[in-house]
């Protein structure tokens, strides 16, 4: 359950359908109707719909409600990702919201990319939508220029669903799951901080513990014209460990996800943290996105963007699977 606490709906008879009834169709749905939206959800398998008070459509009543959708979150496999989103596009939703990443590669994002009505696809991004992210972002200034970072997730893959056999889930799969597509938020956010990248090195490891034929581990080198990068994505790590280290001339900057807090470290390595527990209720963070989504549009200004904590846009999604399938091709 949510320690959200009261959200007061601000959305009342905006039409949203969530294409995808697994968890993360769950929890659009949960956080799109706690805004006031009228939600509706169109499972893949109707086996799969667990969704509460939401109205359940089916593939008969599916297309008309896409056509009259202010906002479709499409939270299917990977793999229908492009399928779903270009169908609600064509239907005349007014804007989708994509679930990470956008494709499992460059090339299967095409005709998405290539829609006359790209500019309405949103790419989900809750990173982005971390007060403690808005909060780091605003700061970079504190140490000096150029700086060196550190970004890393780490985990350990059995652990993130529990009841489930992770040798049964879309991250075990290596045309859909792998930690680039998993963790590809932090690619992500990566480039918002520092700005596009210009991969040096990859390593992508396919052994390690996890029964899986996906790639478990990625190391990545990158530089842009701010910072020199490294990344490290795994899915074999205990205990989590997530976030990013970033040093310069005048100090140096830390955002620790799992415990939701900021650092300063400044020259002489005085150190003040600033805590944002708001960001420990995936909730919150999902209603910030979900807010921004029905209130922006893709191409508002980034600035203003950044300051909702809206999720990416389309052109920004497809640069990091851009990055992704360089990563793979050079490991």
């Amino acid at each position: 359950m949510s320690d959200l606490g009261p959200v007061t709906p601000s959305h009342d008879g905006r039409r949203v359908v969530i294409r995808g009834a697994g968890s993360i169709g769950q929890r659009h749905a949960r956080v799109l109707g706690m805004l006031g939206a009228d939600v509706s959800v169109w499972p893949v398998r109707p086996r799969g719909a667990r969704t509460g008070d939401q109205q359940i459509l089916d593939d008969l009543t599916g297309p008309a409600a896409l056509s009259s959708a202010d906002l479709v979150v499409v939270a299917t496999d990977t793999s229908r990702h492009v399928t779903d989103a270009v169908a609600a596009l064509e239907a005349g939703a007014g804007r989708v919201l994509l679930e990470k990443p956008v494709a499992p590669t460059r090339g299967d994002a095409a005709a998405l990319a290539d829609h006359p009505r790209a500019a309405d696809v949103w790419v989900a991004a809750p990173l982005r939508a971390h007060e403690a992210f808005r909060h780091l972002s605003t700061r970079l200034h504190l140490v000096g220029a150029p700086v060196s970072a550190h970004v890393r997730c780490h985990s350990w893959l059995p652990d993130w669903r529990p009841d489930r056999d992770y040798r049964d889930s879309y991250s075990a799969r290596p045309d859909e799951g792998g930690v680039l597509r998993d963790l590809v938020h932090e690619l992500d956010y990566a480039a918002v901080l520092f700005g596009r990248p210009t991969l040096l090195g990859a390593r992508l490891e396919h052994t390690g513990p996890l029964d899986i034929h996906a790639e478990q581990a990625a190391t990545l080198l990158w530089h842009t014209e701010l910072a020199t990068v490294t990344c490290r994505l795994d899915y074999v790590t205990r205990p989590t460990s997530r976030g990013v280290e970033i040093h310069g001339p005048d100090g140096a900057l830390l955002w620790d996800v799992p415990t939701a807090t900021v650092t300063h470290v400044d020259s002489v390595s005085r150190a003040t943290s600033t805590a944002f527990p708001a960001d420990l209720d995936r909730d919150t963070v999902m209603v910030t996105q979900a807010r921004a989504a029905l209130e922006l549009a893709p191409d508002t200004d980034p600035a203003q963007r950044h300051t909702a904590g809206a999720p990416a846009t389309l052109a920004e999604g497809l640069a990091t699977l851009d990055l992704c399938d360089q990563a793979r091709s050079r490991s």
